[in-house]
Parts: structure tokens; sequence; C-alpha cells
């Protein structure tokens, strides 16, 4: 019997090749090799390149880049990683196989030399995509892949070689994940289709789930931007010519914006340092920046998607960084509830003239109705199970500590992004209004937007904010392209940028497990 693994995906989760150009160049660097090798990426999608010249061409260029030392500790850092990568069902699986006897093999489309320590490991025999020596790579001598890409139909015939001859269906048992495995699979009378059990599963069709968050950003910008679409022939055009007269001031407007972040950044690395993980670095940042891509949902809950990509890449405990998103929910709902409770009486609501009160009520009418909409029927049980599920990640210990001076940054933060809307009527009205009033409609039209439980609070946040800007005294035509404006610079920019700095790379690890 012949029991032949995959490795990447099956036999460990992820990619090997993947966590080694990231020992190599880390995430910042693999992402610029990245954005250098664009014509073979595009070339290689319209097919007009094949996978193994683009995976030579990607290591080739990650090579040349990392000086010798950084490729010998690289490749001495590796098996330890990938053996605590190993999934312990296909371990369970592996053992058993060879408990009775059968011959088991890793069959992979990663180089032979980022997985022969691990084959070793497990007392396995290995058969890989060859390649030339990783530490003589250079400009003269640039790697060269010295066999065809063990992927897809050439699993086959790499095994065939290796075998001899290839096995009766009935002798082969195999093990894969994606769509280079599917030969290898139906070639198998028991085929195990991400499955480790006794019982045979048929190969299908994998989804595509790991594009998932860059489409899911896309979906949200598009939502954002689109209600420029359905504006009047002259709002649009007061947007443009608001537009154009901001340009010079965009460095200054996303200045206001970064500064921000940094303290949503300052704020995290201190919730994180209570419960002693990871340290402040860019693989850190950038992790923590991708989940901005997902912001825009209700309650910020896409932001979780930071939790998966953090655990993946650097190794941080998945529960303890849940118990920090809530704590950042925590100090987030007391800064904006302190800020109201101070400025919002006296530099809103008290100017407000009678005739606005309908208004405003209807306003809130409108949210309450959006919010009712995107509940379940029985919102009282929904309601109760959520308090359930969440109520274990309350900040508690140290964590609860770390709150309160959480809760001072974000009070700092939310004044300090609402100088975004200040600046704007500052900049376009004709009257200008002061900053506790620009904070306080800042986060009267976000707490509308919040409670409407649309992505992003689309429509009712920008609409409470041309709303509350004309009870100072601002015209609508003037209020509504300061109410997009200020949604576009503070939201749904960042909600693009988190998106590209996100999907780089993805767009790696999909490209890399192709050979998988």
């Amino acid at each position: 019997m012949i029991a032949a693994f995959d490795c990447d995906g099956t036999l460990i989760r992820g990619d090997a090749t993947r966590r080694f150009l990231l020992l190599l160049r880390g995430p910042i660097g693999l992402g610029l090799d990245l954005c250098t090798l664009a014509p073979q990426l595009l070339a290689w999608r319209l097919g007009r390149c094949s996978t193994a010249q683009l995976k030579e061409a990607v290591l080739n260029r990650a090579l040349q880049a990392a000086p010798l030392l950084r490729r010998k500790a690289a490749l001495r850092q590796l098996p330890a990683i990938l053996v605590a990568q190993l999934r312990p069902q296909a371990v369970d699986r592996l053992r058993w196989h060879q408990q009775h006897g059968h011959r088991c093999l890793i069959v992979s489309a990663s180089p032979e030399p980022l997985l022969a320590p691990l084959a070793c490991h497990l007392g396995v025999e290995l058969i890989a995509t060859g390649c030339t020596d990783l530490l003589q790579v250079g400009p003269s001598s640039p790697l060269r892949l010295t066999t065809p890409n063990c992927k897809g139909p050439e699993k086959l015939h790499f095994l065939e070689r290796h075998l001899g001859d290839l096995p009766p269906p009935e002798q082969l048992e195999a093990y894969g994940d994606s769509r280079g495995d599917r030969e290898l699979l139906l070639a198998s009378a028991r085929p195990h289709w991400r499955s480790f059990g006794s019982v045979a599963v048929a190969y299908s069709s994998p989804k595509t789930g790991r594009w998932l968050l860059p489409l899911s950003a896309l979906a949200l910008l598009l939502a954002g931007l689109s209600g420029v679409l359905f504006m009047g022939p002259e709002a649009r055009a007061d947007l443009a010519r608001s537009g154009s007269s901001l340009f010079r001031w965009l460095p200054v407007l996303y200045g206001v914006v970064a500064l921000s972040n940094v303290g949503r950044y300052w704020r995290w690395r201190l919730l994180l340092g209570r419960l002693e993980i990871g340290r402040p670095s860019w693989p850190d940042l950038l992790g923590w920046f991708r989940g901005f891509a997902l912001t825009a949902t209700p309650a910020k809950l896409g932001e979780l998607s930071r939790v998966q990509l953090l655990h993946e890449q650097l190794g941080y405990p998945r529960l303890p960084l849940v118990h920090v998103f809530v704590a950042e929910r925590c100090a987030d709902v007391t800064a904006v509830a302190l800020l109201l409770l101070v400025l919002t009486p006296a530099q809103v609501l008290g100017q407000l003239p009678n005739a606005t009160t309908p208004l405003l009520l209807c306003l809130a009418l409108l949210a309450l109705i959006a919010a009712l909409l995107a509940s379940r029927p029985s919102r009282r049980r929904w309601l109760q199970t959520l308090w359930q599920h969440w109520r274990h990640h309350l900040p508690s210990g140290a964590l609860a500590r770390a709150t309160p001076p959480a809760a001072l940054i974000s009070v700092l933060v939310w004044a300090n992004e609402a100088l975004v809307l200040w600046l704007l009527v500052w900049l376009l009205a004709p009257a200008p209004i002061t900053i506790p009033v620009a904070i306080a409609i800042y986060l009267l039209s976000g707490t509308a937007g919040m409670a409407s439980s649309l992505p992003g609070g689309i429509g009712v946040n920008e609409g409470a904010t041309v709303l509350l800007l004309a009870q100072q005294g601002v015209p609508a035509a003037v209020a509504l392209p300061i109410a997009v404006l200020r949604r576009v610079i503070t939201l749904w920019s960042m909600v693009a940028l988190a998106a590209v700095v996100g999907a780089i790379p993805l767009m790696a690890q999909a490209q890399l497990r192709r050979d998988s």
C-alpha cells in the first residue's frame, strides 16, 4: 500500500514556500518584490507564463535580495516552523500508515530543499520540485528548477518515476487539499480530500474563500462611493469644486487621519503589551492595519479578520486577540459616550431650534428601522445569544487594568479625527464651526450610522452630518460635499488602502498555493 500525502495545506497549515519567503524578506519586502514582478504576475494570469517560470522569478527575486546569512538563518528556522504547523490529524493518519507497514511519501510542488528536513522528521520519502542550491543564487547564477513543477498531472509522473511504476488505484491512498492534487486523488481508489479519517472522501472543486477578505473590502468600498452616482448635477458639481480646492490640503487632512491611526496602534500595543503578546514591529503593524479592510462592518466585527491573519503570520494566540478586540470596542464606546455627554448638550442640541426636533426624531426612527431590519426576527433571542457568546471575552485582569488608559487614548483619537470635519467646514463653508461642535457632529453622525447596522453607516451617517451642519448655518449644497469628502478621507480611503495591503500577501499565497 502506498500512502501519498500532499504537504502544503494538507500535512501542514499554510504553504512552506510562502513561509520561507516571509522569513527571507518579511511581509513588506515580499510585497515590494511582488510589485516589481507585476509584469510576470500579469503574464502568468493571462497564461503567457507557466507556474514554474513564475516560481523561479519569485524565488530568484527574494533570494537575490536577501544576504547569505539571512538565507542560512531562514533555512535553519524553517524546519521548526513547519513542524509546528503540522496538522495533528494528518500526523496521526501518517503514523497509522507507518504502523501498518505502508510506504509513505510526501508529494509536493514546494522546492525539495525546503521540505527535506520535514520529511526526515516524519520518516517518509520525499517527492518534490527539484531546484539548484538556494545558497548559491546570485546575479550570475540564478535559481533554476531542475525538474518540472510537481503539481497536477506532474504529481503522477513524479510518483511513477519514483516508484518505477504507477501503483493500481486500490493500492494508492492519496491525501490532498487543492486543485493541484486533483489528478493524484482521482488516481486513488481511496482519496482523502481534506480529510484524514478511515472513510474515503472524493475530490470536489474547492471554493475560493481566500479571496473573501479583499472582495468584501472592495464591496464595502464600492458601497461607500456609490452615493456619488445618485447625486444631482449641482451636488456633483459642488463635490468636484470642493475636491479641486482641497487638493493642496490633502496632506494635512490625511496627516490628521494618520495621527489618529497612530493613536489606535498605540492603543493596540498597550492592550497586547499587558498580555505580553508580540512587540512593535513592521509585521505587527501591517497585520494590525489589514484589519481596517473590513472596518466598515457593523460594530467593526470585520476587524476580527486580523485575529486569523496575525495568528497565521506571527503565531499570536487567537483567544487573547479576541479579548483585545472586545477591549478596544469597550474603550471606543466609553470614549464616545464621554465625549457625547460633555459636548453634545452644550454644543449642538442646545442650539437647535424647535422646528428641527421632528427631523431628528425621523432620523432616529430611520436608524431604528434599519437596525431592526438588519436583525433576526427574534431580536431578543439574538441579543441573548450574542451576550452569551461574547461575555467570556470581556476584559479582566491585566487587560481590564489597561482598558481605562485605552479609553483615554480613544478620546484623543476620536477628537483628533473630528478635526477632519472641522477643517473641511473651515475650508469650504461660509461660516466655520468651532472644534467642540465639529467633534459633537462627528460623533452624533457616527452613532446614527452605527445604529443603522448598515455597512459603514452608509447614507445614515452622511444624512446626519448634513442635517447637523445645516443647523450650524452650513448650506446643504456645501454640507453634502463636506459629508461625502469627510467619509472618503476618514473611512473609505483607509478601507481601500487596507484592502490593497491585505491583498498583496494573499496574491502571493494564491499564486504559490497553485503549486501545492
